[in-house]
């Protein structure tokens, strides 16, 4: 997922605060920057499709062709937009990955599920995106749509559709697909804020969207979108923000660990004073990740920093 991927497929303060948060990258947090005391905790079906893909991905990591299949139904299909026919069958499923580790030995999986829908109490339909490093250190990314069937305890696939991400031939690969792991709905609250998050592709693949919306039991409400995408003049993945309040700004992004990425931001508020402030943004597992604001200013007067901060994405 890249189920079955081929290695030669790769192809005011409080005002201030809460403008400066919402409109960046980071998805979730409000400017208070108080600390998360505590995890919300996943309902038991979230919990239990976390978990499969989990059990998958640590099997395709293994190459455990057959720990692979055993999570298929026997009856189970697998589509591919970029291949003719498809496989039938746990047997034919099986072969295939077989043949996979075969062809490419160092293959590596990450999956993210980025939303979930109940159809029955025993039928659940999943949208994930994955990426794969090959041995020969090319990158492929897909999306799949996948339905799963309850059985006893286990949750077991019985379709897949998946669909190729095309890397433009103008970016270098996988330059914004590293952050494809972002798509999905998020929602954070607490007594202070709720702030919920909507990021998609933008049709063509080059371009993430954000929309977001940040409301407080006084009445404050904030909203906005930010559109990240990459450089080709200056080969970086650059965000431009724009709040409802008429604040905006841009930034770039730059990869400072295998899992954590640093956002330089200067944004100009809507009364015509500068900031600027850069996140750090450390990706801790498919739906958590850990912030840091740091070197925060306003008109050149330093703000404290904070974190890090804890931050769970939800399903659908």
């Amino acid at each position: 997922m890249k189920f079955l991927s081929s290695s030669r497929r790769c192809h005011s303060a409080g005002k201030i605060g809460y403008g400066l948060v919402a409109c960046s990258f980071v998805l979730l947090l409000c400017i208070n920057l108080h600390a998360q005391t505590g995890e919300p905790a996943s309902n038991p079906l979230e919990q239990k499709l976390q978990a499969s893909f989990k059990t998958f991905e640590t099997a395709f990591n293994a190459h455990d062709a057959k720990a692979i299949a055993n999570l298929w139904q026997e009856d189970a299909v697998h589509r591919q937009s970029a291949l003719a026919g498809s496989l039938k069958g746990r047997a034919a499923i099986l072969a295939a990955y077989e043949a996979l580790f075969q062809s490419d030995p160092q293959a590596k999986l990450a999956i993210t599920v980025n939303s979930y829908r109940e159809i029955s109490p025993d039928v659940v339909s999943v949208k994930c995106s994955t990426q794969v490093m090959h041995t020969n250190k090319s990158v492929s990314f897909s999306r799949l749509s996948a339905l799963l069937a309850k059985h006893g305890d286990q949750w077991l696939i019985s379709e897949v559709e998946e669909t190729d991400i095309p890397v433009s031939a103008s970016m270098p690969s996988g330059a914004l697909q590293q952050l494809d792991w972002l798509v999905g709905t998020w929602v954070d609250g607490d007594e202070k804020s709720t702030v919920s998050n909507q990021v998609s592709w933008i049709n063509g693949g080059n371009f993430l969207a954000r929309q977001y919306q940040i409301s407080t039991p006084q009445g404050f409400s904030q909203s906005g979108m930010q559109v990240i995408g990459w450089d080709n003049e200056h080969n970086v993945i650059r965000c431009w923000q724009f709040d409802g309040d008429g604040s905006f700004g841009e930034g770039t992004f730059e990869q400072t660990g295998p899992a954590t990425w640093r956002c330089p931001m200067v944004v100009k508020l809507v009364d015509g004073r500068r900031a600027s402030y850069s996140q750090v943004i450390e990706r801790v597992s498919n739906n958590e990740l850990k912030l840091s604001l740091v070197n925060m200013e306003v008109d050149g007067k330093v703000l404290a920093g904070s974190g890090p901060d804890k931050l769970t994405r939800y399903g659908n």
